[in-house]
């Protein structure tokens, strides 16, 4: 890994811009990116898009959160490919422009966890390996990083640990955001209720209570971002193209997530790919207490590096122009220490 150089990543418009930046630069980008698709686990049919910048050595792979599609990611792919990389992106199984498993496609639904971390594996093996870039860094969100996380950790994919340089986890869902209610309650007490839900109804998957079908939320009453001007860039692709809006959680796809964080604040140990991992100070939508946990696992040899962007909420690429500065900064300093970190291990 000594061989390493990283070119730093640097935002390319202040909030005040987007609205002119969307139109005019961000989806003229987006349209001209290659686009297509594979079949997933069970066939679902899996979108993707990448860009190869000319004399790439480096590609990102970006594994995004639930609800997300690629297109939410432009203004952060054309600052990678700016910057001297290559970037690849897959809308998850069940959202984006990824096919849909149940009738009603505002259901949150998955039906095995692991059908995301296979659907994932696919798209490395078909589609970014071919690629045949010298590095690869994974950079993950939310869902999406407990997702990758699976491929760093679990032992069904170890051969990818060595595939990535490194692994950027912004805000993983390693534990769902429980507020008062202690997680060692609310866990159990969720599965109860998602197993009694299965017995009593197992061929009708319905809302994990309090979870509706796509609404638009004002921004003042949002989770996600301080940041109007990308909030409100958000919300007009979902405005523009409906087919991309996603509901809330059924309680089968609350199942398998809790069970899959389970597992893997059992595997963090084995993790032989080098972590930033990116905590949003205020973050109300996942647990970050259960972040650190992960984190403490962590081989003590492994280079890795935990920060916290005190004051963001759980968009971390998507906050105000300050906050988001923070996570570029951190992300930027982390690649640079790579090589220093090679070195020492061969000494």
């Amino acid at each position: 890994m000594a061989d390493v150089t990283f070119n730093p990543i640097q935002p390319l418009a202040t909030e005040q811009q987007l609205a002119k930046y969307w139109p005019d630069t961000l989806l003229p980008f987006w349209r001209q990116m290659q686009h297509g698709q594979f079949a997933g686990v069970a066939g679902v049919p899996i979108h993707y898009s990448y860009h190869l910048t000319p004399g790439a050595h480096t590609a990102w792979v970006i594994s995004s959160g639930r609800i997300e599609t690629a297109i939410k990611y432009s203004e952060l792919m054309l600052e990678l490919t700016t910057a001297g990389y290559s970037v690849f992106i897959l809308d998850h199984r069940g959202q984006g422009r990824s096919g849909r498993m149940l009738p009603d496609s505002q259901l949150g639904y998955v039906a095995d966890f692991a059908d995301y971390q296979h659907d994932l594996e696919s798209f490395l093996r078909q589609v970014v390996k071919p690629a045949a870039h010298q590095k690869h860094v994974l950079l993950a969100h939310s869902m999406g990083a407990a997702i990758a996380a699976g491929l760093i950790t679990q032992p069904p994919w170890q051969e990818w640990q060595s595939f990535f340089c490194a692994a950027i986890l912004c805000s993983p869902m390693f534990g769902i955001y429980t507020g008062m209610v202690p997680s060692n309650v609310a866990e159990p007490l969720a599965l109860l209720y998602c197993q009694l839900r299965r017995w009593w109804q197992p061929n009708a998957p319905r809302y994990f209570p309090m979870q509706l079908a796509y609404k638009d939320k004002a921004f003042a009453h949002n989770e996600l971002t301080q940041s109007q001007a990308r909030y409100q860039a958000l919300r007009h692709c979902y405005q523009t193209e409906p087919q991309l809006q996603l509901g809330g959680v059924t309680c089968t796809w609350l199942h398998q997530a809790i069970l899959a964080m389970k597992r893997l604040r059992r595997s963090a140990h084995h993790c032989q790919t080098p972590v930033l991992l990116l905590q949003a100070g205020a973050d109300q939508v996942v647990a970050n207490r259960a972040q650190l946990a992960w984190f403490k696992q962590l081989p003590k040899a492994l280079p890795h590096s935990f920060k916290i962007i005190e004051g963001a909420k759980h968009e971390l690429l998507m906050e105000q122009d300050n906050l988001r500065q923070q996570a570029l900064v951190h992300i930027n300093q982390f690649l640079q220490q790579l090589p220093t970190f090679a070195n020492k291990a061969l000494k």
